[in-house]
């Protein structure tokens, strides 16, 4: 399947099926628990791209959106509190959707 067509599924998926969005949220806060950080940013910068958008995460947390796409991309220390903050927020969002 080209890359184009599983970004579409999991477009469609995310926005369309309530419960897929909290399975994902779920599964982010599992890797966080056992540290694997880079695995639950990218699927969080995921989520946030295609549900919310980094506009609406921006305005909950009080920080510019490039600043969290910097914070959740590959190699970047975001920090704890920070970070956290972000998938609060992005969790709060996608329940709005609910």
């Amino acid at each position: 399947m080209p890359a184009a067509d599983i970004d579409v599924m999991w477009t469609k998926l995310l926005k369309e099926d309530a419960g897929s969005r909290k399975m994902i949220l779920e599964e982010i806060h599992e890797l966080i628990r056992d540290g694997e950080i880079e695995t639950a940013k990218g699927m969080l910068r995921t989520l946030i791209k295609v549900t919310c958008g980094f506009p609406a995460i921006s305005n909950e947390v009080g920080r510019n959106s490039k600043s969290i796409m910097r914070m959740l991309s590959p190699d970047t220390d975001p920090g704890v509190k920070a970070f956290m903050a972000v998938v609060k927020a992005a969790e709060r969002q996608s329940l709005k959707m609910l």
